[in-house]
């Protein structure tokens, strides 16, 4: 029986120093991408945003709470390259009281490790932009980040995609926080004051005697990520926006308000994201060597054992003569 302690204990040392490299370089990168067919409905509010009623009876900003409800999903159906992936994405914004505010839809293409758009002439990306009472799909190709940060995000700067801009722009690491007892870091992206389309507006928004005027319409953002870091995922985000129509220096707001994550979702994103990141935290790090050390120890003491009893075998003893008397 003693015979067989050595060798198992050989056998389970190479078993579990496989297993770490299985763990670390097969199990964790198949698990460190965003899952396959994804489906998410976030929520998300402003309190006391202005907003331009373009009512013919109103023309004028008024304020109302908001309820913004973002929902997410896969097209599974995509034909993408390998390690990306297309999301579609529908954002509906609704006074408190009731009636639609905004309607915006985007499908994006992007890769599923990194977070950051990938420019695929088959994926078919684009955004709808409502032009009057119709709604165009206009072919767009996202760069930066789109949705999320990648798996094990950096302390440092990341471009992220800005619809209203149509392009990607840095959002800079300002340092680590505790959100509800989660680690996180806090990124900031800043977006100065600027045209980003012109409109024909009623005259009479501006105090002017012409029927149509053609004003521009400024925008500028700071949007707030607190972002855990293993995963890349934004557990909070809160959106400072400032739109407004502006014509012979005259300005009226068309959507000004402080857009962020229900306290209810930010809850549910924190107990979403703590134990996938304890586990990819563990798988990339803590499991794999944690089995190789236990796995080098049961080897080395394995082959220590049968080299001792290799050296008491029966053969390697000196042969024992009868004393012989005269």
């Amino acid at each position: 029986m003693r015979r067989m302690i050595g060798p198992v204990l050989v056998g389970l040392g190479v078993f579990l120093v496989v297993a770490a490299a299985l763990v670390r370089f097969y199990a964790y990168p198949a698990l460190a991408r965003v899952p396959a067919g994804y489906h998410s409905e976030t929520a998300l509010e402003a309190t006391g945003a202005v907003i331009f009623n373009s009512d013919p009876e109103v023309l004028a900003p008024e304020t109302h709470d908001l309820v913004i409800t973002s929902k997410t999903s896969e097209d599974a159906e995509a034909d993408v390259p390998d390690g990306d992936v297309v999301w579609v994405n529908a954002t509906r914004i609704d006074k408190a009281e009731g009636g639609n505010f905004q309607f915006s839809t985007e499908r994006v293409a992007f890769d599923a490790v990194t977070g950051a758009g990938v420019d695929c002439d088959a994926c078919d990306t684009w955004e709808a932009v409502s032009d009057g009472d119709a709604v165009e799909e206009v072919p767009t190709v996202f760069e930066g980040q789109v949705y999320k940060f990648p798996f094990n995000t950096e302390k440092k700067t990341y471009d992220m995609w800005d619809g209203p801009t149509g392009e990607a722009t840095p959002a800079t690491f300002e340092g680590e926080e505790s959100l509800q007892g989660l680690h996180v870091y806090k990124f900031v992206q800043v977006i100065e004051p600027t045209v980003v389309e012109q409109r024909e507006v009623p005259g009479s928004v501006f105090g002017s005697k012409e029927s149509e005027v053609e004003a521009d319409m400024v925008y500028s953002m700071t949007r707030t990520f607190y972002v855990e870091p293993v995963t890349g995922s934004p557990v909070h985000r809160i959106e400072e926006r400032v739109q407004e129509l502006v014509y012979d220096g005259q300005h009226v707001p068309a959507f000004i308000g402080n857009v962020h994550y229900t306290d209810a979702q930010v809850d549910k994103n924190i107990n979403d994201v703590e134990t996938k990141a304890s586990l990819l935290g563990g798988m990339r790090f803590l499991f794999p060597v944690g089995l190789l050390l236990v796995g080098l120890t049961m080897l080395a003491v394995g082959l220590l054992i049968n080299r001792r009893q290799s050296a008491i075998e029966p053969g390697h003893h000196k042969e024992e003569r009868p004393l012989v008397t005269a």
